[in-house]
């Protein structure tokens, strides 16, 4: 090569690689149920295509009943009580290792509301007949403060995930169907109640102008700006759900006197479409046009938004209460049954990639953030699942050194791709055409990688 082409594969190699730092993704995050307010439970980046268990972590002997929240490297998740009532609370680990770096007791029984993380602040509601919704300082577990907001609390207590959204918290009192909007020091700004009760575990979704719950066997639309009623859609039974909204249309489902999965327009409150499905405690995610929600009779369900038919199903060992999650081509959910299988699909096919039993029921939502997939159980474990790194020398991350492997990291020797970690097989901090001949006698198994 000459001086001149050597010179202009090393400038195409440094702005190949400055462009690939800036386009780098930002440390992802999952700070309340379903990840975002419009309640999509749509994740971008990486996660698991393998079923590796990277730690597992026991809260204590209640169980695990709501999801997981991830911020700054750190995961926030509540127990309740379960086969005891040890170390029941809200509680913080630290995400690479699974250790706790604190813990409250959310006035003494824990919680089942997925918690809501921003500004510093976590904010989740209580169980065990208690009404309040707490506010804990994220760094040291601390109470900032606490609000009652549950007339008739109950077992369930708060169950309800609070919702943030332009610096409010958006939370919903079951027993009256009342939605509370509080500010985060406390103050409750404004509250609507709908026309009855609401289900124990459904919370709110927003599509930033309008707000949604269940409650009064409707779903309701409220104005955030107004602080009144946009409409209210009628529906044969509670709604059982967290609604999702999406490209205009709020998608949610009801229980075992009505059995359908609505689709409704957001901007008039009419249908857009319906099917039968027999809601639980699954609530819908969105991606790409399709919905995955899980139902009382075992499937977890991938249906077209557009029209409702059906693009595929799967059977799982027992009924779908946890919400599915979706993520790097895969959705994510697990069975509330025995074993507690946690599932990974496809999520473009539906076919079943891996599984792991937790040993025990499971209603717990899957999250995810930086490539790893968390979900409690009732056996009282939080568990974090990670893809082991790839094979030095396997640059195409088919599982396998081959020839292929050899033309990309010629390719990256002279600055066409970026460089990657894993292409630097001989170990002296750079990647050449040495890498390349080395990737060639590991497929001819000459060597080993």
């Amino acid at each position: 090569m000459s001086p001149i082409a050597r010179s202009i594969a090393t400038a195409a190699a440094v702005l190949l690689i400055a462009i690939s730092v800036l386009l780098l993704p930002a440390a992802a995050e999952y700070p309340m149920f379903h990840l975002n307010p419009e309640r999509t439970g749509n994740v971008s980046g990486d996660a698991p295509i393998t079923g590796n268990l990277i730690w597992d972590s026991s809260l204590g002997s209640g169980y695990i009943g709501g999801g997981a929240s991830v911020v700054a490297g750190r995961v926030y998740v509540s127990n309740w009580p379960g086969s005891g009532t040890e170390n029941l609370g809200l509680h913080c680990l630290n995400e690479s290792d699974g250790s706790i770096v604190w813990s409250n007791v959310l006035g003494g029984y824990g919680g089942v509301s997925t918690p809501a993380i921003e500004c510093g602040r976590v904010f989740a509601g209580a169980t065990y007949f208690s009404g309040d919704l707490y506010c804990i300082n994220a760094s040291d577990g601390t109470m900032i403060w606490n609000r009652t907001i549950e007339p008739n609390p109950g077992y369930h207590g708060v169950a309800s995930s609070p919702l943030i959204h332009n610096s409010m918290v958006y939370v919903v009192s079951s027993s009256d169907g009342r939605l509370h909007a509080f500010d985060f020091d406390g103050t409750e700004q404004w509250n609507y109640s709908a026309s009855g009760s609401s289900d124990n575990y459904m919370s709110a979704a927003t599509d930033g102008s309008k707000l949604f719950f269940g409650g009064g066997n409707a779903m309701n639309c409220v104005d955030i700006a107004t602080q009144t009623e946009e409409w209210t859609f009628g529906v044969g039974d509670k709604v059982t759900t967290t609604p999702a909204a999406c490209d205009e249309v709020v998608y949610f489902a009801t229980g075992k006197n009505e059995k359908k999965l609505y689709a409704v327009d957001i901007a008039t409150g009419t249908l857009v479409w319906s099917r039968s499905l027999y809601g639980s405690l699954s609530s819908p995610a969105i991606s790409g046009g399709r919905i995955y929600i899980g139902d009382k009779e075992k499937k977890i369900n991938c249906i077209n938004a557009s029209d409702g038919s059906e693009i595929w199903n799967q059977t799982l060992g027992g009924p779908c209460l946890s919400s599915p999650v979706v993520a790097g081509g895969m959705v994510y959910t697990a069975e509330n049954y025995g074993p507690g299988t946690v599932y990974g699909f496809d999520a473009e096919t539906g076919d079943l990639i891996w599984t792991y039993d937790t040993g025990n029921f499971n209603m717990a939502q899957p999250a995810v953030s930086d490539g790893i997939l968390f979900i409690g159980s009732d056996s009282g474990y939080l568990y974090a699942f990670r893809d082991p790194p790839p094979q030095e020398g396997d640059l195409n991350h088919d599982s396998e050194v081959t020839a292929a492997d050899a033309v990309v990291a010629l390719q990256m020797a002279v600055g066409a791709v970026p460089v990657i970690d894993e292409a630097d097989v001989s170990g002296d901090g750079v990647v050449t055409s040495l890498d390349a001949l080395m990737m060639l006698q590991v497929a001819a198994g000459s060597i080993n990688a």
